[in-house]
């Protein structure tokens, strides 16, 4: 079985992608000028074939490699399993093991990445990049119809804008292929790629958009050295970066300047404060939660519902928040099951007394951290629920993610999950993406492309309809992409109240809080609902 990266591409494609990039963006330093103001003509040169993953949750496919300049058999992996939001118990995602790289590579000075001309951005040759992602209100299609796209829209007589990216590519400097700092230049290229292509299709509505890319090396003192980069201070829009400490940094900035920044990967809701301007694309963990109780919810009565976890702090902070998001929703209090920190077999809880005398309940257990007490938990629920009882189990992300888990109990427990993102394989707009991806570049592109390519086309089309003031449309413009939808919310400090007033507290950031809900059936993870 060929050896697989960390992101789920072959090792020999992600390598291929990545460097090609990093040969380019290497040649001249790290920093570049995009304009999608006059695209490039296509190209012509790349094979013509292509070969989609099958529908299927396992096999291989066959896909040619341009530096071999041969086809090679892939194994591939299930395209449910994407961008997973990994926290630790303390609450924190940890997507980087270890720690940032040497600040001591090239400087960033004018490049040019593959596929491009100076001045343009490649244009992906013989086909529609993919679906029109264009904020505005959608209607609610039913769970067995395929969401529509609305079409693009044509921006005439824009004034240009310019656009800082900054993201973690560590050119010039080794990576080990096992390395955490490997994983993240992988993110930075797959992400960067389907940016990309979504500049190009906004450039052909008419939007005018001059890009600079600049490499934050994943290092806190490269990142205070770009803010002193007049490109950057020239830019009216910032995206990126990748790790928190950096993403502090520049959201301070952007909370001085007054622009608006796109946080594209952190799922983190505390890493700036009062600001506005940040955007987070990630829902947080709290979001999560609220997913969960809101698909309970729709089902099940709030006396049929469960709240479970342990005495540990990450899951007692889980438990607070589907306090919190009931509380909003006005129903009395939900009945809990506490279970202590160091019971690893769920021995000490007699489920069935909580189960007898209902015809359906619904278990929500914010838990992820110990593989071995989610599986003794689902067991319980097994040996405990009668002939002909409704039991749905909620979980985590994560639990997408275990090795040693017996699925049958995924099945027979009902377990639905939160999910970031899920791409649906039957989708031709999916379809019609990738095709675009593997002409523009050679390779297949990563959950991370996508996301980079829905991205770019949400925040670009609110720019070109609202101008630097999309900010405030945001809450007004939902979005429909490849991999999720795009609902933004306020996110707000606790209001403070005021005889005969009340004082709504200050925006923290603006924050995309929709999340799928996965369903495990027919050994499969698949969204319970469409949208």
């Amino acid at each position: 079985m060929p050896c697989c990266t960390p992101l789920g591409l072959p090792r020999g494609i992600a390598f291929s992608l990545m460097s090609l990039l990093l040969m380019s963006l290497m040649a001249c330093g790290m920093l570049q000028t995009v304009s999608t103001s006059k695209p490039s003509e296509p190209s012509t040169n790349r094979p013509s074939e292509y070969n989609t993953p099958s529908a299927s949750n396992t096999g291989s496919q066959t896909v040619y490699d341009p530096v071999k300049r041969e086809w090679i058999t892939v194994q591939t992996r299930p395209n449910e399993r994407l961008d997973t939001v990994r926290w630790k118990e303390n609450m924190q995602p940890a997507p980087i093991k270890g720690g940032s790289s040497s600040s001591s590579a090239s400087n960033n000075t004018p490049s040019t990445v593959p596929g491009t001309v100076p001045g343009s951005v490649p244009r992906p040759p013989n086909s529609n990049p993919g679906p029109n992602v264009t904020p505005g209100p959608s209607s609610n299609p039913s769970n067995n119809s395929r969401p529509t796209y609305t079409p693009p829209i044509r921006f005439n007589n824009q004034p240009e804008y310019e656009l800082a990216v900054l993201l973690p590519f560590l050119a010039g400097t080794y990576l080990s292929p096992e390395s955490s700092d490997n994983v993240v230049a992988e993110w930075a290229m797959q992400y960067y790629s389907g940016m990309k292509l979504a500049l190009e299709q906004l450039g052909q509505e008419g939007m005018r958009l001059k890009v600079t890319v600049m490499d934050t090396k994943a290092d806190t003192n490269e990142v205070y050295r770009l803010l002193r980069r007049p490109e950057l201070n020239r830019a009216q829009l910032l995206i990126g970066p990748y790790k928190r400490d950096n993403i502090r940094i520049l959201a301070e900035y952007a909370k001085r300047s007054n622009k608006p920044m796109i946080s594209p990967y952190s799922a983190v809701g505390s890493l700036t404060r009062d600001n506005p301007n940040y955007i987070q694309f990630n829902p947080s963990l709290e979001s999560h939660c609220r997913a969960l109780l809101k698909d309970a919810l729709t089902e099940f009565r709030p006396e049929d519902v469960i709240f479970v976890a342990r005495n540990i702090p990450a899951e007692q902070t889980c438990l607070e928040f589907l306090r919190k998001a009931n509380r909003e929703r006005g129903f009395n209090s939900i009945r809990e099951i506490q279970v202590p920190a160091e019971d690893k077999n769920f021995t000490s809880v007699n489920l069935r007394s909580y189960l007898q005398g209902k015809s359906q309940v619904a278990l929500i257990i914010p838990s992820w951290a110990d593989e071995t007490f989610i599986f003794y938990f689902l067991r319980a629920v097994r040996n405990a629920k009668v002939s002909g009882q409704q039991v749905v189990v909620y979980g985590m992300p994560q639990w997408m993610e275990y090795e040693q888990m017996e699925l049958e109990l995924y099945e027979q427990c009902k377990v639905r999950i939160s999910q970031v993102s899920f791409l649906d394989d039957q989708s031709p707009e999916l379809l019609s993406f990738r095709r675009a991806f593997y002409q523009a570049y050679g390779t297949i592109p990563a959950p991370e492309a996508v996301a980079g390519y829905d991205h770019t086309l949400y925040y670009g089309r609110l720019l070109g309809s609202y101008g630097l003031g999309f900010v405030n449309r945001l809450e007004s413009s939902p979005g429909l992409g490849l991999h999720t939808r795009f609902e933004f919310s306020p996110i707000t400090s606790a209001p403070s109240v005021v005889p005969g007033s009340e004082q709504y507290g200050n925006v923290q950031r603006f924050e995309n809080r929709y999340v799928h809900i996965l369903e495990f059936a027919n050994s499969q993870f698949r969204p319970l609902r469409r949208y």
